[in-house]
């Protein structure tokens, strides 16, 4: 069953260091647009990954972009070296974890550039309205599209 509040609870009760990305964050931001994963951007640091492997090994954290191998994510891959995203299905749901995203930048500068907002009585970074319109207007989807929309008439509202 799918629990995308809980998967973010999750990782703010366990100080993951990410920043709120994708549909989620354009919720935060005002969208009323309905989203069906949790993205964020992360650290890549061998200490940050661990601790993800360590929360979600309850989880059932299997790789999606390749289901046939059927790959446990708290195995899977040995080394960290060189991985730039991880894409999983969990009891909880999809959760998308890219080390940067076009053409916001890499992780510290989406960090850098986010706003911090309380959930959950956590502290959590999410995408600025200005990155999150960069990148949603790259992407060539008709739900990014909408979104975009969105995002550019809460962003007028806002700057009044």
């Amino acid at each position: 069953m799918q629990d995308l509040k809980k998967l973010l609870k999750l990782l703010l009760e366990n100080d993951i260091d990410f920043v709120l990305i994708g549909g989620f964050a354009a919720v935060v931001h005002g969208s009323t647009l309905v989203t069906q994963d949790l993205d964020i951007c992360s650290s890549m640091s061998v200490e940050n990954i661990e601790k993800l492997r360590s929360i979600l090994k309850d989880y059932n954290p299997v790789h999606r972009m390749n289901r046939a191998a059927n790959l446990s994510f708290t195995d899977h891959p040995e080394s960290l070296e060189g991985i730039n995203n991880i894409y999983l299905d969990t009891d909880l749901g999809i959760l998308d974890i890219l080390s940067a995203t076009e053409p916001a930048g890499d992780f510290q500068t989406i960090k850098k550039n986010s706003i911090q907002i309380e959930i959950y009585g956590h502290i959590c970074n999410v995408i600025s309205i200005d990155d999150l319109i960069k990148v949603k207007s790259s992407m060539n989807r008709a739900k990014d599209i909408q979104a975009v929309q969105e995002l550019v008439q809460i962003q007028a509202l806002n700057k009044r």
